[in-house]
């Protein structure tokens, strides 16, 4: 004996019509003195009265409870969830006090009302997609979900082939299927599964293929802003960081408070490089993905924990404008502050920051613990004491780190 749901009862073979003119015979399962009892009406006979009962064509209903607590109202609550016998294809049909009701409760009536659209109907499946398979010399249709919603590829095998052949992005966790659209930008990840897993993970760190957009756009940027007359560095990796939740949900909140105080788009937010202490070989090699558990490893905790305050001026009791967290548009000066003693390499972060409204200064104010009223940050200019430019922000909310790159 099966179990269905009560959306099964909605296939219909007898028409609201037949019912009326009871051209089919009903079945009638009703409960007297404690005992069931079943009777079958032929199309002939005349319809009983005061009975509340479900119009079937040959099928028993084990379900002995009524359909409708009250035949004046729209409350249908009594098929109850008792098995159904070799129900295959029959339409719950409710007759009482000699009134027949089409539905068998308010929101299949509103369902019906709003799109013409009756519950025992199938429900239409998606129109065929007119974009075709984006892999070279297939001519099938991509395939469209559940909800409509045109992909790029007509199966899985197709998919894996756009990677294999470098036509899309893979995915930063799997590495084998491509990135996906979310919200209007390329997302990181295949599917909500690899995006699950990897921020579930979090804080961690994921290779960027250097085939990836991304790792061009960043060693664009690293190279291009390497100012110092030293030979430009050969960038060896890129990692892209996810950051513990709650950092990221901070440094959102306070993005978008100096917007809306600013009136600048996204807050002025910036991309700026960050060089630190890193004690261990973090990001060398694709099997040096763990973050360590030296306190000394400035690097690691940051990516940890974000950026703190109160670790301002462990290494150094200099700052040229205060107690803030330092970062700079120009890569060679992040690079004088990037140290460690474990790895041949060098490593520095580049880090999202919230600029917004800004105050330019181009001589020393040591005592500095917050930018000047009516600004949300320091931007130390060259020409004074300063030989190449410094962003300073005085709240841990303000940056995140979001990549690391590791140099030789």
């Amino acid at each position: 004996m099966n179990r269905f749901h009560r959306r099964d009862l909605y296939r219909c073979v007898p028409t609201l019509s037949e019912v009326r003119q009871r051209r089919v015979s009903i079945q009638v399962v009703r409960k007297l003195s404690g005992k069931i009892q079943t009777d079958r009406i032929p199309p002939s006979a005349e319809t009983p009265t005061g009975l509340l009962w479900q119009a079937t064509v040959g099928h028993k209903l084990a379900c002995v409870r009524p359909a409708i607590q009250n035949p004046f109202t729209s409350r249908m609550a009594g098929v109850c969830d008792l098995s159904i016998l070799a129900v295959a294809r029959c339409k719950e049909v409710l007759l009482a006090f000699l009134s027949v009701h089409d539905f068998c409760g308010r929101r299949c009536a509103e369902q019906f009302n709003s799109n013409g659209r009756r519950p025992s109907q199938p429900r239409e499946s998606p129109p065929p997609s007119e974009n075709k398979c984006i892999i070279p010399g297939c001519r099938k249709r991509a395939f469209v979900d559940a909800d409509g919603t045109a992909t790029k590829f007509c199966s899985h095998r197709h998919r894996r082939a756009a990677v294999e052949r470098g036509i899309m992005e893979a995915c930063l966790l799997c590495k084998e299927m491509p990135t996906v659209e979310v919200g209007g930008k390329q997302s990181d990840f295949c599917s909500k599964h690899c995006s699950t897993v990897a921020l579930g993970r979090a804080p961690t760190i994921l290779e960027v293929p250097n085939g990836n957009a991304k790792y061009q756009d960043v060693v664009k940027q690293f190279t291009d802003q390497w100012k110092h007359q030293t030979p430009v560095p050969t960038v060896t990796r890129l990692w892209k960081i996810y950051g513990d939740r709650a950092v990221f949900d901070r440094f959102s909140r306070y993005q978008l408070d100096v917007e809306r105080r600013s009136g600048i788009d996204g807050g002025n937010t910036r991309r700026r490089f960050h060089g630190t202490i890193r004690a261990c070989c973090l990001g060398d090699t694709p099997l040096d993905g763990a973050l360590c558990l030296d306190s000394n490893c400035n690097m690691c905790r940051i990516i940890e924990s974000s950026f703190q305050l109160a670790r301002v001026g462990q290494r150094t009791n200099f700052g040229r404008f205060g107690a803030g967290i330092y970062t700079s548009a120009t890569s060679s000066k992040a690079n004088d502050y990037s140290f460690g003693s474990a790895s041949p390499n060098r490593a520095m972060l580049l880090n999202d920051v919230v600029m917004g409204k800004t105050i330019k200064l181009t001589t020393n104010n040591t005592d500095l613990t917050q930018p000047p009223a009516g600004y949300d940050a320091v931007v130390g200019e060259p020409g004074g004491d300063l030989n190449y430019d410094e962003c300073i922000v005085y709240n841990n909310d303000a940056i995140r780190a979001s990549y690391l790159i590791v140099y030789e």
